[in-house]
């Protein structure tokens, strides 16, 4: 990875990591607000809903070293779970970009959804 997409990565991965974190506690919000079920079953399901936000933060965040050896497939996570926008990704180079996109087109070419099983 180059310098700039360096200096790019390092300052969106604190934000895409924020933004992880408010989706999980957004869900997290509704099934404690969601009247239609139980209180009970409000409290495990949030239970629920925050260990698996847990491991998805693990497997977004926590796999990977900040090094600008692994930025790149960090970055192809990031965007596959969305917490980059096409905004943020055309500030990287050309060379980037059409890796990144390569790399989401052929995913949804293959039907691969499992980001885990990477």
């Amino acid at each position: 990875m180059n310098e700039s997409d360096w200096k790019l990565y390092s300052a969106l991965r604190p934000k895409a990591h924020e933004r992880m974190c408010i989706r999980i506690m957004e869900e997290v919000e509704r099934t404690v607000l969601d009247t239609s079920l139980a209180p009970y079953d409000r409290i495990e399901a949030s239970e629920e809903l925050l260990k698996a936000g847990q491991k998805e933060l693990y497997w977004a965040f926590g796999v990977f070293r900040f090094s600008r050896h692994e930025a790149r497939s960090h970055l192809l996570g990031l965007c596959a779970r969305e917490l980059i926008t096409a905004e943020e990704l055309a500030g990287f180079s050309e060379d980037t970009q059409t890796w990144v996109n390569h790399c989401l087109a052929d995913r949804e070419v293959h039907g691969i959804e499992d980001l885990e099983a990477e």
